[in-house]
């Protein structure tokens, strides 16, 4: 999984500078042209609904960034960073279909006008959890395009754990950020009880004339912060897509049938709860060690 992790980073970061560029969100285009710097480690549990057992297979992944000309959307897809709850999800009950696939110019400049990106590094990586210990070391990037440099984390390996629990991240610091030391409880499996008249290990259709009613576990020990959400990845064409929901943790939802019809081919379904804390390390202005526990299925 690393492996193909960080075939995918190099890919990427080789070809699609110039296909992010284009207009800021609102509010940050007052930011896009000075230096920021940020830390994401996200450690993450994810369970197979037609497993009948209680294993989920963590794993994790960090990035320390510093970039300037560029908002953080562009750097996100850019390091292929996972979904930001901020940015990235609709309003709760809200759904929309965002496409993923990154258009191609018919050439990259590798000098670019204004633009850089900086993988820093932090020394190495320690991430506990009740589990595992993980360690996770920087390795040098290589040199693919002038305005992007540094070392990258790549994703450890997924394990098999029976439970999910309190994380502690930390690290003695490096060349470009000091030492920090991050901890956050898990929140619970949002485990799936029902996709439309299925249920766990039994094969789901994906229905085009009404809606697709999911049920799952409702959170017991939800904290102020916590997202829950869903995401069902399909392809269209040559197009990666997904269609995306925030999620009140109620226990159900269904997923209109318009937004549905748009769905091509197989699909993966994913809902998952996330939760998150900030922390501080000199070298960084913003940091956040992120937490997620998700149940998957497949659709037809």
């Amino acid at each position: 999984m690393a492996r193909r992790r960080l075939l995918a980073l190099v890919t990427g970061l080789s070809l699609v500078f110039s296909a992010c560029a284009g207009e800021p969100p609102p509010g940050e285009e007052s930011n896009a042209a000075q230096a920021a710097r940020f830390g994401l480690i996200s450690v993450t549990y994810g369970h197979n609904w037609a497993e009948t057992g209680e294993g989920m297979l963590l794993s994790t992944a960090a990035q320390f960034v510093r970039y300037s000309d560029l908002n953080r959307a562009q750097v996100g897809r850019l390091l292929a960073l996972p979904l930001d709850p901020d940015r990235d999800l609709p309003g709760v009950d809200r759904c929309r279909i965002d496409d993923l696939s990154v258009d191609l110019k018919s050439s990259v400049p590798t000098e670019p006008e204004s633009g850089s990106l900086e993988l820093l590094e932090a020394g190495d990586l320690q991430v506990q959890t009740p589990s595992r210990n993980i360690r996770l070391a920087p390795k040098h990037f290589p040199g693919l395009l002038p305005f992007i440099s540094g070392v990258i984390y790549g994703e450890a390996e997924a394990s098999l754990v029976e439970v999910a629990g309190k994380v502690r991240a930390s690290s003695s610091g490096g060349e470009a950020v000091g030492a920090f030391v991050a901890q956050l409880g898990s929140p619970g499996l949002p485990r799936l009880e029902q996709v439309g008249s299925s249920g766990p290990s039994q094969a789901i259709a994906l229905p085009r004339d009404r809606d697709l009613t999911l049920r799952w576990q409702p959170a017991s020990d939800t904290q102020i912060g916590d997202v829950l959400y869903l995401e069902l990845r399909f392809s269209k064409g040559a197009r990666d897509q997904a269609l995306r929901c925030r999620l009140a943790d109620d226990g159900s939802f269904a997923i209109p049938q318009p937004l549905l019809t748009e769905v091509g081919g197989p699909a993966v379904l994913e809902i998952a709860r996330l939760r998150r804390t900030a922390f501080m390390a000199s070298g960084l202005d913003q940091a956040e060690l992120r937490v997620t526990v998700r149940d998957t299925a497949d659709l037809q």
